[in-house]
């Protein structure tokens, strides 16, 4: 068997597998509430149709939001993608900036045999980063700055089967790992050097396991419709507090949190054989607030709709006729409502393209998002986030080495 992709894959996989979960960077101030941002999985492509092609088909990449689309994957294919994220935030007369990454979703692709796909990756289902300071008088002593810093990061780790039961009928299950964990550090610094810093440290870490289904109906060669669900997530959460003196340390009985089951549903549509119309939505019930007292009354459903129009490359022409275009919108509601009752909305407009992977079969695709994240008017704070996203997949032939004369 060639090695071309696992000498590109094995050490992601590995990296992924030794950071820490915390060290994840989210995607926006919001994300310190609660479990993060939702980080909704997809090629550079799904991007890049503001995550409306749940429903299209794909032989390219098996970073999929749709894992029953890689059943058409002709090939064992490495896929990985990752975005970037520039921010302007502001609340009041305040304005703040911020540059923050996600780590890369990561799947392989193996089929067993035509039309049937083995997965496995690593994806990301929420993120959150935030690192501040401000002074804090405290009576009789000097001047204290309090440095707080925040990290969380759930992930999954997805095995999927998916299978092309027909030519026109495509379905996949997942049973996915999930981990991750929530950290709060805090530390007081004092002006005078005759007083001693003080820190705390809070870290909850997550772990549980859940499966979903989905499938991919192509009703007509310019129809397809797409719908999957995945069940509850019940995450065993240990809790514990470290301090500067060891003796006031804890550690809280296990308790547990649960993110209700989530659906969805989409569709693509040819206008003619280049010109193609996608839409998706997305929705989970609100979880209770278990573990997160101050959030109570402050959680709802959250529900992702969205829309794209693509142009498809052409066979022949030149390079702008060969090239893929790309435009989306949608917007994404969140669990969090901050304050109660006035919900966290996210609204972006993409586009993007792609070529095929120079030296061999795969594809290279790019995405830009522009948008907003929440309102002063709503929220008290807005974000306004451009976002560049990257996709990469390789494939090639699944085979064994034949044996040497005289083997």
């Amino acid at each position: 068997m060639r090695r071309r992709i696992f000498a590109a894959a094995v050490p992601v996989m590995l990296w992924l597998a030794a950071v820490p979960s915390g060290q994840a960077s989210g995607q926006s101030i919001f994300g310190i509430n609660f479990l993060g941002e939702h980080q909704f999985c997809g090629s550079g492509r799904y991007r890049a149709l503001g995550f409306s092609s749940y429903a299209a088909l794909d032989s390219v990449c098996a970073v999929s939001a749709n894992p029953a689309t890689m059943a058409d994957l002709p090939r064992m294919t490495f896929s990985m993608v990752e975005a970037v994220g520039f921010s302007n935030i502001q609340s009041d007369d305040t304005t703040a900036y911020e540059n923050r990454f996600q780590l890369p979703s990561v799947m392989i692709g193996v089929p067993l045999r035509k039309g049937l796909v083995l997965g496995v990756g690593y994806r990301t289902r929420f993120e959150g980063k935030a690192d501040f300071s401000l002074e804090q008088p405290i009576a009789g002593s000097p001047t204290a700055r309090e440095i707080f810093e925040h990290r969380s990061s759930l992930f999954t780790v997805p095995l999927s089967i998916a299978w092309r039961a027909t030519t026109w009928a495509r379905v996949a299950g997942m049973l996915q790992l999930e981990r991750g964990s929530i950290k709060d550090n805090s530390r007081i610094d004092f002006t005078a050097t005759n007083y001693q810093a003080a820190e705390s440290r809070r870290e909850r870490s997550f772990s549980g396991t859940s499966w979903g289904v989905s499938a991919l109906v192509q009703v007509h060669p310019r129809l397809s419709l797409g719908a999957g669900m995945n069940n509850s997530i019940g995450y065993d959460v240990d809790e514990t507090f470290t301090y500067t003196r060891a003796k006031l340390d804890s550690v809280s009985p296990q308790w547990r949190f649960t993110l209700p089951s989530s659906w969805e549903i989409g569709a693509a549509l040819g206008i003619t054989d280049r010109w193609w119309l996608s839409s998706h939505f997305w929705q989970r019930g609100a979880p209770a607030p278990d573990g997160f007292p101050q959030l109570s009354g402050s959680v709802g459903d959250e529900r992702l709709i969205s829309f794209g129009i693509e142009r498809r490359p052409s066979a022949a022409g030149g390079f702008f006729a060969k090239a893929p275009l790309r435009l989306g919108f949608y917007e994404d509601c969140w669990h969090l409502e901050y304050p109660a009752g006035h919900p966290v909305r996210s609204r972006f407009v993409t586009f993007g393209s792609g070529f095929s992977l120079p030296g061999g079969p795969g594809a290279i695709d790019v995405s830009f998002e522009f948008g907003q994240i929440g309102s002063t008017g709503d929220n008290g704070i807005s974000e306004r986030v451009f976002r560049i996203g990257f996709g990469v997949s390789a494939s090639e032939e699944w085979s064994t080495r034949k044996p040497n004369v005289g083997e």
